[in-house]
C-alpha cells in the first residue's frame, strides 16, 4: 500500500528529466495523425505478463494514479488533457529516436499508471465504480484534445501544491520554455498540505548530509552557520545551499532531507534546527491542488490549462 500511495502522491522523476531534452517539433495540427490512427501500441508490463492497452483506458490508470479521483470533474478534465499530451509527447519522442519503435511501456511514457484491480484496491469496493466512471467521464469528455504552444505539443509537467505562485521553467531548471512560466496560484494556501514544519537535532542532519555528503565541512557546534541558503529564486524556492565549503542545489537538499518542496527555511528553534517548508512538488506547470480550487470556484478545465500553461491552445486531433 505504501509504494501505491507513493506512486499515487509523486510524479516519476522522469518529468524532471524531460525539460532538459530539446523540445520535440511537432508538425502542424492539420497533418497531426489522429489518435486512432496512430501505429502503436501501449502496454503495461507486471510480474512478467504484458497487457496491452487501449490509449483511453491507459489514460483512466494515469490520471487514477496522478491526482485524487475526489477532485472536481473540471480539475480531473485538465488532468486528462495532460496526460493525453504528456503520452504523445513521449511517443513522438521516443519515436524520433526510434522510428521503428511500435511498442511503448507504461513506465517508458513518463506518468505513474496503476490498473483497475490496484484503483480498486487503493479506493475500496465502495468507491471503486464511482470513481472509475468519473475519471471516464472525464478522458471522453475530452476526448482527443492536446495542448500546443505554437502548434508544437507542449510538456505539460504539474506537480501536488504550489505557494501562491508557481515557478518558471527557466529559473527552475535553467531551461527557457514560453509556457512555463510564474502564474499565480493563490488557493494553494489553503490546502492542508501547504505547510510542514519539522524539527531535528543539529547532529541528526549532520549525520543524513554528511552520509550523503562526504565532503560536505559541517558541524553539529556550528551548524547553523555552516548550513545556509545560498540562492533563491523569484518565488522563494531554494535552488543553492552551503554546507560549509561545499554548495549543492536546493532541490537535491530536500529531497535528501525527504522534505514536500525545495521552498523552505531553516531557523535556531532553542538549539533545534527547525525547517518550515511551503508546498508540494516542484512548482513548475499546473498546481493540483490549485486546479482544483478553481473548478470549485466555477472554471472550467480549459480555463484552468489556460491560466496555468502560458499562451498554450487546447486543439482536437481526431
Amino acid at each position: 500500500m505504501k509504494k501505491l500511495i507513493v506512486k499515487l502522491l509523486t510524479v516519476s522523476t522522469f518529468v524532471l528529466l524531460l525539460p532538459f531534452i530539446l523540445t520535440l517539433i511537432i508538425s502542424d495540427k492539420d497533418n497531426f495523425p489522429s489518435i486512432e490512427t496512430m501505429d502503436y501500441k501501449i502496454y503495461y508490463e507486471q510480474n512478467g505478463n504484458k497487457q496491452i492497452l487501449d490509449f483511453d483506458r491507459y489514460l483512466i490508470g494515469v490520471v487514477a494514479a496522478n491526482m485524487p479521483a475526489a477532485y472536481h470533474i473540471e480539475a480531473l478534465k485538465a488532468q486528462a488533457v495532460i496526460s493525453r499530451t504528456y503520452a504523445l509527447y513521449n511517443i513522438s519522442l521516443l519515436s524520433q529516436e526510434n522510428p521503428y519503435k511500435k511498442e511503448f511501456s507504461t513506465s517508458e511514457l513518463g506518468l505513474s499508471y496503476i490498473d483497475p484491480d490496484e484503483m480498486e484496491r487503493y479506493w475500496g469496493n465502495d468507491n471503486y465504480i464511482n470513481y472509475f466512471s468519473k475519471l471516464e467521464n472525464a478522458i471522453y469528455a475530452t476526448k482527443d484534445e492536446i495542448m500546443v504552444y505554437e502548434d508544437d505539443l507542449v510538456l505539460p509537467v504539474f506537480f501536488g501544491t504550489g505557494t501562491g505562485y508557481t515557478r518558471s521553467a527557466k529559473e527552475a531548471w535553467g531551461v527557457d520554455i514560453p509556457y512555463l512560466v510564474s502564474v499565480s496560484s493563490k488557493h494553494d494556501v489553503t490546502s492542508v498540505n501547504y505547510l510542514r514544519i519539522t524539527e531535528y537535532e543539529p547532529a541528526v542532519l549532520v549525520g543524513i548530509l554528511t552520509q550523503k555528503y562526504p565532503k560536505a565541512d559541517i558541524d553539529e557546534k556550528t551548524f547553523f552557520q555552516d548550513v545556509t541558503v545560498a540562492e533563491r529564486d523569484s518565488t522563494g524556492y531554494v535552488t543553492k545551499m552551503n554546507l560549509g565549503s561545499l554548495t549543492v542545489s536546493g532541490e537535491e537538499f530536500a529531497k535528501v532531507l525527504g522534505l514536500n518542496s525545495n521552498n523552505f527555511y531553516i531557523e535556531n528553534y532553542d538549539g533545534m534546527a527547525r525547517i518550515i517548508c511551503t508546498g508540494v512538488g516542484h512548482g513548475v506547470g499546473l498546481s493540483q491542488y490549485g486546479a482544483n480550487a478553481m473548478a470549485q470556484e466555477g472554471y472550467t478545465y480549459d480555463d484552468i490549462l489556460t491560466h496555468y500553461y502560458t499562451g498554450v491552445k487546447i486543439i482536437n486531433i481526431k
